[in-house]
């Protein structure tokens, strides 16, 4: 069953300032692989994480055997936070569309935390490494992940599905 990213959560993609992906490998243990940058496809059912190479140990290696991704995704400082799940359909290496997607989230984050926090934009900049590997996954579910009443609710689909 192919799902939809709501209008309200595709703007909130375009704002968001955190990234940290999960996936499991074959003998179910956990691996968090922070994510440079992400952007959603045109039909709204694909979202695509460029990965540093910090944080690619195994990546692959659990995608092609089991699939299974998850992305949460905050804003910082509202706390904003939503977590897609879904599974792998591709990898490819970076492009240019890519080194401009994580231009745009580096700037976001620096600018972001150096206004609240006042850390030096310099080292802000530091912590978005450019990704060495894009990958696409095909959504099947978004959760509310925001602190408050409806953390954890199904957003896509509906919870009442």
């Amino acid at each position: 069953m192919a799902i939809v990213v709501p209008e309200h959560v595709v703007e909130f993609l375009g704002r968001a300032t955190v990234g940290i992906g999960g996936t499991r490998d074959r003998d179910l243990v956990p691996h968090v692989h922070r994510v440079s940058g992400w952007s959603v496809s045109d039909d709204r059912q694909t979202l695509t994480c460029l990965v540093p190479p910090q944080f690619t140990a195994g990546l692959l290696l659990a995608l092609e055997d089991n699939g299974q991704f998850s992305l949460t995704l905050s804003e910082v400082p509202s706390h904003e936070t939503y977590q897609f799940k879904g599974n792998f359909s591709a990898s490819r290496p970076i492009d240019a569309k890519d080194v401009a997607i994580c231009g745009r989230h580096r700037e976001r984050f620096t600018k972001t935390i150096a206004g609240l926090f006042g850390f030096s934009e310099r080292a802000l900049r530091a912590y978005v490494p450019p990704p060495s590997v894009a990958f696409d996954f095909r959504l099947r579910e978004i959760f509310v992940q925001t602190p408050g009443p409806g953390a954890g609710k199904r957003l896509v689909p509906d919870s009442t599905e």
